[in-house]
């Protein structure tokens, strides 16, 4: 099975219109875009979604999600085997298809979590769903290396989902920011063992291509962004959000940028030059006393101040939040960049009350 290079990221597709649904994937099928991750905030826009595939199915590679329900129809994430089997089958239905050609186990970013996964029948199932034809290539959703290795060490995966972008690989070394040996050794292991990787977040929600916005502290453009990510070791595909024609053309551009336009390369010197007091979820803060994965938290904050709706259900469903924060400061005295953890815990506390 072959992908494009850039695919779509239905997450905000409920924002426009049927017409503009139906003309942005028609457009994106004429022209080879062949990956569709049909993860939705809000699961109106699937019904279009469909319409527009019928008859084309066999030219759309869809990545559907195991763990992604949507009661009332409006997303959340569920454990539950009875719930994620019927909401899969769901999906299915929903698209008029027998089968997902990528299936993925949706959001594994605690141990906690893995677990449940592993000891509650979902990665069985999941194997099982493989085995009879329903998933052609079965992975998983995560922000969080650690949790990636454990999923690939079952032996059992082909791809996976992953957040990749330069303020999520970067990290602090003696002579300023360097990229992440953790996530490059990740990369390279992926590429040695034949699974490939689709990417999420590769503009870090919106947030690199501000540059008020960018933990970084400097704007890139969205050919460097889709650039960057591209050039990781067993990377396939980067998914962008798109809610609308025009985002998926100014992702289509990259084809047509220079390569002088693709070039990142300064995004080091900038980092290093701007980053102190930016949060760049390095988790250089850790391990905290109270077991809040800050790093993560943070993330997820980030995304859902950029509008990232998905992020906030992920940050309320995470074992430890910033409510569990006691202000002890020993994450702001680890911190390299000097971020105000503590009072970043405390606005997180107000914005997502909790």
């Amino acid at each position: 099975m072959k992908v494009g290079a850039v695919g779509i990221g239905a997450g905000s597709l409920y924002t426009a219109s049927d017409a503009k649904i139906d003309r942005l994937i028609s457009y994106a099928v004429d022209r080879g875009v062949n990956l569709i991750d049909t993860v939705m905030y809000d699961e109106s826009a699937s019904a279009q979604v469909a319409s527009s595939l019928r008859g084309r199915r066999s030219e759309m590679v869809m990545q559907m999600h195991l763990g992604a329900i949507y009661p009332d129809g409006v997303y959340t994430r569920t454990r539950d085997l009875g719930k994620v089997k019927r909401g899969f089958e769901r999906e299915l239905e929903k698209y008029g298809t027998d089968y997902a050609d990528i299936g993925i186990i949706h959001c594994v970013d605690e141990d906690e979590n893995f677990d449940e996964i592993m000891d509650g029948g979902i990665f069985e199932y999941a194997l099982e769903q493989r085995k009879n034809g329903a998933i052609r290539f079965l992975g998983f959703s995560s922000h969080e290396t650690r949790i990636c290795r454990r999923f690939i060490d079952t032996g059992e995966i082909d791809i996976f989902m992953l957040s990749i972008n330069p303020s999520y690989d970067f990290e602090h070394g003696a002579n300023g920011l360097v990229l992440s040996k953790e996530r490059m050794e990740l990369y390279g292991e992926c590429q040695r063992r034949g699974i490939g990787i689709t990417v999420m977040k590769p503009y870090g929600g919106g947030q690199l291509l501000n540059e008020k916005t960018s933990p970084l502290g400097v704007a890139l453009t969205i050919p460097q962004c889709l650039s960057y990510a591209l050039d990781r070791p067993a990377v396939l595909s980067c998914l962008p959000g798109v809610a609308s024609l025009s985002d998926l053309e100014a992702a289509l551009g990259y084809f047509d940028a220079s390569p002088a336009a693709r070039d990142y390369s300064s995004i080091a010197c900038a980092a290093d030059a701007t980053a102190t007091g930016s949060c760049i979820y390095c988790n250089h803060c850790q391990p905290c006393p109270q077991g809040i994965p800050i790093g993560l938290v943070n993330k997820y904050f980030d995304l859902a101040k950029a509008g990232d709706a998905l992020a906030r259900d992920h940050y309320l469903r995470l074992g430890k939040k910033a409510s569990d924060c006691v202000g002890c400061g020993a994450c702001e005295k680890a911190c390299p960049f000097h971020v105000g953890v503590i009072d970043r815990m405390k606005n997180m506390r107000d914005f997502f009350a909790a």
